[in-house]
């Protein structure tokens, strides 16, 4: 029987098979994140910029009139908005000199009758129903008014009338009542109160 002499052979290390595993690992690494990035890249470029179709609503509006001199008519208010709104008018009256010039004297404003749904509440005329835009109410505010041409009295002068207007949206309710005061609905027009 043979005896031999058994010696636990070990492979001897390889050094350079250590290393050669590495630098495997070190480029499939490298190769990973320069698809990673390069496919980021390419979304970015292929999308290109998002824009924001969010468009803030403007509210506002002009007034319309005829004026001769001495008979203003026709006054109404254009919504000159991109949304359905409200429209309340204030009248102001004064007195002014032959240049234009505000004087003293008291003016009163003539009595007329405000159109189909103006309502007139704490010194504002408000037109009761939504108005489109590019828009005016279907009635005119005042048809038509007989200013002072000439005061005899020691202060003299003219009368004028100034038509100040005011536009919200018509939406949400409380819109109006947070802005104006007030709540507003066909036809009538009430003080706003938080329920």
């Amino acid at each position: 029987m043979y005896h031999g002499n058994h010696e636990n052979k070990q492979m001897p290390s390889d050094p350079g098979h250590k290393k050669k595993i590495g630098t495997v690992f070190l480029a499939l690494l490298l190769i990973a994140a320069i698809a990673v990035t390069g496919t980021m890249a390419y979304l970015a470029i292929s999308a290109g910029a998002v824009e924001n179709t969010f468009k803030a609503a403007t509210v506002s509006c002009k007034v319309t009139e005829n004026f001769d001199g001495i008979t203003k008519s026709h006054v109404n208010v254009v919504n000159t908005s991109d949304t359905d709104a409200y429209i309340r008018v204030k009248l102001v009256t004064y007195r002014a000199n032959d240049k234009d010039q505000h004087i003293g004297g008291t003016a009163a404003i003539p009595s007329f009758t405000p159109g189909a749904n103006w309502v007139e509440h704490n010194g504002y005329y408000y037109y009761t129903l939504p108005v489109a835009p590019g828009e005016k109410p279907a009635s005119d505010l005042i048809n038509s008014i007989d200013l002072t041409a000439k005061y005899i009295d020691a202060d003299g002068g003219k009368q004028v009338i100034e038509v100040m207007a005011e536009a919200i949206q018509n939406a949400p309710a409380q819109a109006a009542g947070e802005a104006w005061g007030v709540t507003i609905s066909a036809g009538s027009v009430a003080n706003f109160s938080r329920t």
